[in-house]
């Protein structure tokens, strides 16, 4: 049965969730239950066919039109949604975005993840999610406790370089994106070959040798097509650098990359023209700063007011704070940055008035 925890008279189920066959709850997992918060599990279909699992959520006891806010979220197949609490900054963050922004926040699980249909999410790739993601924002700004006029569109991780280029097509009153990337995921992947190696201690002439390596592995599979696989048995002497999957890469396909090599995010900052928040943990060694700031720069050169960038003291890429970016990099003894949080929901709030 379909999970309602707020009236129907204050948030209505769209048509697309208005189905026969509700979407079964998968793994025996708990519902969400989030203090301070009303939540509906919902789903809509994407334009591929298969349903995809939306999570509605509004301050306990609101009534009426709220602002809108779509949280599009990360790369990996780690579910959007927490139903056990477990110790998640990202979870953390949101939920208090969800109690204290004053709006409607609709969070959407990729294809293939929890109670969404669709391949494996091991198999998926960008088309996919991009699929599941526009089908979550049709349904959210479809709904009739969401003003879709005031509709914020939120990204974290990937989904921070994926929101400009939805705010394309949704055209949004605002943009929020926290640890996002900006420029080519070859530049990225690049970057993050290097800081890893680093923060694990390699020599200086083993790092130097690893990124001869990878610059030439990252043109292969990004650019010329290639999983890994077949980039290695065409260069056996890259293969003392991988340590990954034959066809994939933190779990995903490497068409995926191949897809997120083809966007122009620098491109689809340039087209904003509405207030964004940036926001970038100091410790970040997934995303690096380079990434926030590019994005930062291109929205100043538009209209400098239109930009606020927030770097957080100590901060990771998942919302916790640490005293240096080796305890970073280990995730050993980091406390979450409720701050961060608040920061995010104050300057909703702000937007969504």
């Amino acid at each position: 049965m379909l999970r309602l925890l707020f009236p129907l008279a204050a948030l209505s189920l769209v048509a697309s969730i208005a189905l026969a066959e509700p979407l079964a709850r998968r793994g025996g997992a708990p519902f969400e239950s989030i203090d301070g918060v009303d939540l509906v599990y919902g789903e809509a279909r994407t334009d591929k066919g298969y349903r995809v699992r939306i999570y509605t959520s509004r301050p306990r006891g609101a009534t009426g039109r709220l602002p809108l806010v779509v949280f599009i979220p990360w790369l990996s197949c780690d579910a959007v949604e927490n139903p056990r609490n477990g110790n998640d900054g990202w979870s953390h963050m949101l939920r208090i975005v969800m109690r204290d922004a004053g709006v409607q926040l609709v969070r959407i699980e990729k294809p293939g993840v929890g109670d969404s249909e669709g391949p494996r999410c091991s198999d998926t790739d960008l088309d996919d999610d991009m699929a599941g993601f526009r089908a979550g924002v049709r349904a959210a700004m479809a709904d009739a406790g969401a003003d879709p006029s005031r509709l914020i569109l939120f990204g974290g991780s990937v989904g921070g370089g994926l929101v400009p280029v939805l705010a394309r097509e949704f055209k949004p009153r605002a943009i929020v994106a926290t640890g996002g990337f900006t420029r080519t995921w070859l530049e990225h992947m690049l970057d993050i070959e290097r800081r890893r190696l680093v923060l694990e201690g390699a020599e200086p002439a083993a790092i130097n040798a690893a990124m001869r390596a990878f610059a030439g592995f990252y043109v292969e599979t990004l650019e010329r097509g290639q999983t890994p696989v077949q980039a290695l048995a065409a260069h056996p002497e890259w293969k003392t650098y991988w340590y990954d999957e034959p066809e994939r890469q933190y779990g995903r396909r490497m068409r995926y990359y191949q897809q997120l090599q083809k966007l122009d995010v620098e491109g689809a900052w340039r087209d904003i023209a509405v207030p964004t928040l940036i926001v970038w943990g100091e410790f970040d060694w997934i995303m690096g700063r380079d990434e926030s700031d590019r994005a930062a720069d291109i929205l100043r050169a538009r209209d400098p007011s239109m930009v606020r960038h927030v770097i957080r003291p100590g901060m990771n890429h998942h919302f916790f704070t640490f005293k240096d970016a080796r305890a970073a990099f280990a995730e050993k003894g980091g406390a979450f940055d409720a701050a961060a949080a608040n920061e995010i929901a104050a300057w909703i709030r702000s937007q969504a008035r």
